[in-house]
């Protein structure tokens, strides 16, 4: 479809990620200028712009103003998206991913969409197009990962030589000693925050002044009233989250852990944007020094092995829904803790709560927290089940609801369809051009020209071959996560009827209602007194239970009239 004026609809797509923002060639005003002068040229009317201060490495169809510019296409807003140079719709993470572009131009190809880049004009679906595409994506992410490389080498290099500081963020109690370039040279202990280091491991070992060992948390609460700066506060360039001096059990737990505090740095942890941990034979062992002897460190990491033992020994509880609630207020996840009264005759059974994770920093109150509580775990296990066993009372309905998801579910993963149909054919021209070279290859000359150019073509072809099943695992596992199944909807429906004829074992069954919970997807979000579930079937609000004295539970009015009970 076409403006009223009879040209092609476009929208300008620009990307700039934080390392490229002092190039002025890739700024983001240079880039609009240069799109808006090719479509002109090109007599397309342009109908909206898009920027994202976004890495490359992130699909475009999931970045903030990616997505926006992706759906108007998609919806049929517009017929054409522009961008500078292909690097600004996808710069690979990892060798392989630079298939994510033919696709992506397939893909739009299908809906009547073109995709043009002003250094190289429209880019055309015929295979010979999409392999010049693919070379161009393939070549900007091997730029991408050769200055990741680079950087890693100097830093690496620096650090052999016994220059500490050149791995980047400074630790905790540690300083650096400059040369006269103004360069870091080394480590030196910071007598300041090295004080509180040792002041941790001494808590956590040892005890406190009255000889009780504390928890991570218990620390964290202690410095927190001492309103002592975090290792956040005093690394530059670190963005705080939280208010001044407020620590964390996991800042805590990082000090006891490191093996810094007893002298070895190890540098290149870390692989890439990601996570991944590289293996300790790969890192390099820095010698600092000690700020905790390697005996004290030690015993530290034996104490931190004998609590995680003792914790899963003594788990009170399981918590149905682990993982699945959340906080409407502060967006963060609720987990399941087990409170003890210490008073006598009180509560000695204890009880099951559910509560933010930050909130058991039980200085929260410090900062201001989210005013959200906790919440009996008795209570709002039983105001879901109830929800979910009201969802079993009309088979049919039941039936017919999650029919309809199901239909809903593969709608939506309509894409993902699209785009493993056209990595399929991909795989199939590539094997193609393989089983072409192996016919070819028995009847040309050993040593010529003609056979190695052959040889190193099906090498290439064998190298993508290879890149396309790899892309195609991981769309298949992502449609496979996606879908609510036939059999998923029968072992809904199974259980359904054994709730109905009201066969007590299988509402007694801890793990078949955590598999019934998770095959309905269930997600709940509380606010004070109130919860919020969601399933694939529904939605429905709801205000919280209260567990009287003696377990009694005390379900509101205004619950009972809603469920007829």
């Amino acid at each position: 479809m076409q403006s009223n004026s009879g040209h092609k609809r476009a929208v300008l797509y620009a990307r700039v990620s934080t390392d490229e923002q002092a190039d002025k060639g890739y700024s983001l005003p240079s880039q609009f200028d240069a799109m808006r002068k090719y479509a002109a040229q090109q007599g397309f009317e342009i109908v909206a712009e898009f920027q994202d201060d976004y890495s490359g490495a992130t699909p475009i169809e999931m970045r903030p103003e990616g997505s926006k510019a992706y759906l108007m296409l998609k919806s049929d807003g517009a017929d054409v998206i522009i961008a500078y140079t292909i690097d600004r719709f996808v710069r690979p993470p990892e060798d392989g991913d630079e298939w994510e572009l033919p696709i992506l131009i397939r893909g739009l190809a299908k809906l009547g969409k073109e995709i043009h880049t002003v250094r190289r004009g429209k880019l055309n679906t015929g295979f010979a197009d999409l392999l010049i595409a693919l070379l161009d994506a393939r070549k900007a992410g091997e730029e991408r990962r050769d200055i990741r490389e680079r950087t890693m080498r100097g830093k690496m290099r620096k650090l052999q030589e016994g220059k500490a500081g050149a791995g980047g963020g400074v630790p905790y109690g540690y300083r650096c000693v400059y040369d006269e370039h103004g360069k870091i040279i080394m480590l030196e202990i910071d007598e300041t925050t090295a004080r509180i280091v040792r002041l941790i491991y001494q808590w956590y070992i040892h005890g406190d002044e009255h000889s009780k060992r504390l928890s991570m948390v218990a620390i964290a609460v202690r410095l927190s009233e001492m309103h002592t700066p975090t290792p956040g506060e005093i690394q530059p360039g670190c963005v705080r989250k939280r208010a001044p001096s407020m620590w964390s059990h996991s800042a805590v737990g990082r000090i006891l852990t490191s093996e810094v505090y007893a002298g070895v740095w190890w540098y290149g942890g870390r692989i890439g944007d990601v996570r991944n941990q590289r293996p300790k034979e790969e890192q390099i062992a820095v010698n600092v020094p000690a700020i905790v002897s390697r005996e004290t460190w030690e015993q530290a990491q034996r104490q931190l092995g004998r609590n995680k033992t003792f914790a899963r020994r003594n788990a009170k509880r399981d918590y149905l829904l682990h993982g699945l609630i959340h906080c409407g207020l502060c967006g963060k996840m609720y987990s399941g803790i087990f409170s003890r009264s210490f008073r006598p005759g009180v509560n000695d059974r204890g009880r099951a709560y559910y509560r933010d994770n930050l909130f058991k920093m039980r200085h929260a109150h410090l900062e201001g927290r989210c005013p959200n509580k906790h919440i009996r775990a008795e209570a709002i296990e039983a105001d879901i089940w109830d929800e979910i066993r009201e969802l079993f009372q009309d088979l049919d309905k039941l039936w017919n609801e999650l029919k309809a998801a199901q239909r809903s579910a593969d709608e939506q993963l309509q894409s993902l369809r699209d785009k493993l149909e056209i990595t399929d054919d991909f795989i199939r021209h590539e094997e193609t051009e393989a089983a072409k070279i192996a016919a070819a290859l028995p009847d040309t000359e050993k040593g010529s020209t003609a056979r190695k150019l052959m040889l190193e073509k099906d090498k290439a072809i064998s190298a993508r071959l290879a890149d396309l099943s790899r892309q195609r695992e991981k769309i298949i596992k992502q449609i496979g996560e996606g879908r609510i199944t036939d059999e998923c909807i029968e072992t809904i429906m199974d259980f359904a009827r054994k709730v109905r004829r009201g066969i007590s074992k299988a509402e007694n069954n801890f793990q078949a209602k955590r598999r019934m919970i998770e095959a309905l997807k269930v997600d709940v979000t509380v606010t004070p007194g109130k919860y919020h579930l969601k399933t694939i079937i529904c939605e429905k609000d709801g205000e919280i239970s209260r567990i009287a004295y003696g377990g009694v539970r005390i379900v509101s009015r205004a619950s009972r009239l809603r469920r007829g009970t």
